[in-house]
């Protein structure tokens, strides 16, 4: 063959050559990534985040008292609903086991109240027989028993020694709880019933400060 003056190498010692001479693909810089690759990107999840525990409710509202005029008080105490819901009823009542406390939540007093309770004999005197056209009459003479302050609430609950005396045989007894001023007795009731059960029963007392007052009636009134 004659000579043409070119030397032909082989591929692969192309190849070789290349890598040596630090050509190689694999020192390209990185291609980099585009916006809309990064916005895909997903981090890996890290450590577990601590569950929080359920937020505990706040506690209901409840009403200053400490800082209430005897009126203020009065009005407060009046106006104050019973827990049961019933039409009219009061928080804070007077019943056969005394006084007892028992507001609606949303309005009871943040602390205990300090109301007096006044008890009263009354005694009964017969002064016209019964006829056939007109009904027996009666007299009714109060005498004061005793005066004590009782602290109500802001718990539920009866306060002790607020129990009405029992009555007797023409007597019974009127019991008062009330805020200021002591109830004088042209303000007690003059109208009671003579029931034939001692049950305590609810009656009306004039005064301003009067807050509840129970009846309970004595027994045996016949022969009064």
């Amino acid at each position: 063959m004659g000579s043409t003056g070119k030397f032909l190498i082989p591929a692969a010692a192309v190849a070789a050559l290349l890598t040596v001479s630090g050509c190689s693909s694999e020192d390209k810089p990185a291609a980099q990534a585009s916006p809309s690759e990064l916005a895909h990107y997903t981090a890996a999840p890290g450590p577990a985040t601590p569950t929080q525990s359920p937020t505990t409710a706040a506690p209901a509202k409840c009403v200053k008292t400490s800082g209430m005029s005897v009126v203020q008080l009065t009005d407060y105490l009046k106006e104050l609903r019973s827990g049961s819901g019933a039409y009219q009823s009061r928080g804070l009542t007077l019943d056969a086991s005394g006084l007892n406390f028992a507001p609606d939540a949303t309005q009871r007093p943040c602390e205990a109240v300090t109301v007096k309770l006044a008890r009263y004999w009354v005694d009964v005197e017969k002064t016209r027989e019964e006829t056939a056209v007109t009904p027996a009459r009666y007299e009714y003479d109060y005498t004061l028993i005793n005066v004590t302050s009782h602290k109500a609430g802001p718990k539920d609950g009866r306060v002790p020694d607020t129990a009405p005396p029992g009555g007797a045989d023409c007597q019974g007894t009127v019991s008062v709880a009330y805020l200021g001023e002591d109830i004088p007795l042209k303000s007690l009731p003059y109208d009671l019933e003579l029931n034939d059960t001692t049950a305590a029963v609810p009656v009306e007392v004039d005064g301003d400060g009067v807050l509840s007052a129970i009846y309970v009636s004595p027994v045996g009134v016949e022969s009064c």
